[in-house]
């Protein structure tokens, strides 16, 4: 077969396979695919942007392809919707268990400028059964110091519930190991260990230097201790809020073009109507009335052939017996 025969083949294969519903199930299944990894740039500065290309993948894809059925635009955010939610909570999953990175503190309006909290770890990061972790993080500061001049403590949130999150702080005390010194400015250890059980956790820390200044960590989720599904359905729980507005700003899309063709619909028809002339009124007919037999008697007898003698009409110019002219 030539490579030329095999294209033409394809071609008319796919033409084929266009004219068939798995046709809109598979570029419904892959804008699923497609929303679902632009939700993950939806936590960074891109946010913005996902609300906005998202809505416009779901719709100018099928309008590309011929669609313009507002019922079926419409269904079409159903499936990408689904798709995007199991698939986005799988890939947050996936996530959670590869690598981990130390969490550490980050410049901002409310921290200290002289206060640095970095390496923030737990030991073990995953565990199937009910014991003790040990959370460990170092301390820099700009000034020489001790470390008893600072509280540094463990902050620790237990999710129990979609909406229950209750935290807890735990005071966290210098440690000697190597690369810990007795002078903040060169890098201080500290540690705690707390005994956890199997549910949903997240970790992070603070510094305070017991004045007015604070310094807080980002936030990680750990040590992993509750099941996988449990995590896939937390994950999957804040991807459907994470849906609400790309997929609002999705229908409001769909409302612009409806309402964008349906008054083109309108001007158009209005355009091409052929004027209203009103029509005359026909005039009402005057029926007339015929002359009785007696009347017609009567104007038939009204005048005499005087040739002839006959009975002769009025409006008769010749007697229509004996042939004679009438005169006027």
């Amino acid at each position: 077969m030539s490579p030329e025969t095999f294209s033409v083949q394809l071609w008319n294969l796919l033409l084929r396979f266009r004219k068939t519903v798995w046709f809109r199930v598979t570029y419904l299944v892959l804008l699923g695919i497609i929303v679902s990894f632009l939700l993950v740039f939806t936590a960074g500065g891109l946010g913005c942007l996902v609300i906005i290309v998202a809505p416009l993948a779901v719709f100018l894809v099928p309008y590309y392809l011929g669609e313009r059925s507002l019922k079926r635009f419409a269904l079409n955010a159903l499936p990408v919707i689904l798709i995007a939610i199991l698939l986005g909570g799988a890939l947050q999953t996936s996530a959670l268990y590869s690598q981990r990175i130390p969490i550490e503190s980050a410049p901002g309006p409310f921290m200290s400028p002289t206060m640095a909290l970095s390496n923030g770890t737990v030991i073990p990061v995953q565990s199937d059964s009910p014991r003790a972790f040990t959370f460990r993080v170092k301390l820099t500061s700009t000034v020489n110091a001790t470390p008893d001049m600072f509280a540094v403590a463990l902050n620790l949130t237990t999710v129990t519930g979609l909406n229950d999150y209750p935290m807890s702080a735990h005071p966290m005390i210098n440690i000697t190991v190597p690369g810990s010194f007795n002078n903040t400015r060169l890098g201080t250890w500290f540690e705690t260990s707390v005994n956890l059980s199997t549910s949903i956790y997240a970790y992070g820390f603070s510094v305070w230097d017991k004045d007015s200044n604070w310094t807080f960590t980002n936030v990680d989720i750990g040590p992993l201790t509750a099941p996988v599904t449990s995590y896939y359905g937390l994950f999957s729980y804040f991807t459907i809020f994470s849906m609400i507005l790309p997929f609002l700003f999705y229908f409001i899309i769909l409302f612009m073009w409806w309402y964008t063709v349906r008054q083109r619909a309108t001007r158009t028809r209005m355009l091409g109507a052929e004027p209203q002339i009103p029509k005359e009124k026909p005039k009402p007919k005057v029926e007339s009335v015929e002359p009785t037999k007696s009347e017609k008697a009567s104007k038939a007898a009204a005048f005499t052939c005087t040739n002839c003698g006959a009975d002769v009409d009025e409006s008769a110019e010749k007697c229509p017996k004996c042939g004679a002219v009438f005169e006027e």
